[in-house]
């Protein structure tokens, strides 16, 4: 039971979270799926279609058409392979880096403007938590 507990609070932070951050995606003109995509190009460099389709867990010709809206914006290039020709992989642009930033900056200060709340005890228990919670996910992912 606590367990379940303990996992209803969880979520319930991260809806709240989420929802805040919603803010911060519509304010940039991204949508929660093409603002993962280039966080995820920013922090794993470039990637072909194919591997973003498979990701993304969409077609190929769907995650084209939203890699050429974020080309559009400025947020990616594409180059093709230079052995391959088919193969045309995906790159961030610096527009894409310092919208990542400044996302993770505005993320951060949220999470830093509720623990300014706690006192020291507090903090520690989160830190613990926090600790143990990556721990297990890291144990546990597949």
């Amino acid at each position: 039971m606590f367990q379940q507990d303990t996992a209803q609070k969880l979520y319930d932070l991260l809806s709240l979270f989420h929802e805040k951050s919603k803010r911060v995606e519509k304010s940039i003109g991204l949508t929660r799926e093409r603002l993962e995509i280039i966080t995820q190009l920013v922090m794993q460099g470039p990637k072909t279609i194919n591997q973003l389709a498979e990701q993304e867990a969409v077609s190929a010709p769907a995650i084209t058409r939203t890699i050429k809206a974020l080309e559009k914006q400025g947020f990616v290039i594409k180059s093709r392979s230079k052995t391959d020709q088919r193969v045309v992989f995906v790159a961030p642009t610096r527009k894409s880096q310092q919208v990542v930033d400044a996302v993770r900056l505005q993320q951060q200060k949220w999470i830093s403007e509720i623990l300014e709340l706690a006192d020291k005890d507090e903090l520690e228990l989160v830190a613990s938590g926090v600790t143990t919670l990556i721990k297990l996910y890291e144990e546990n992912k597949s």
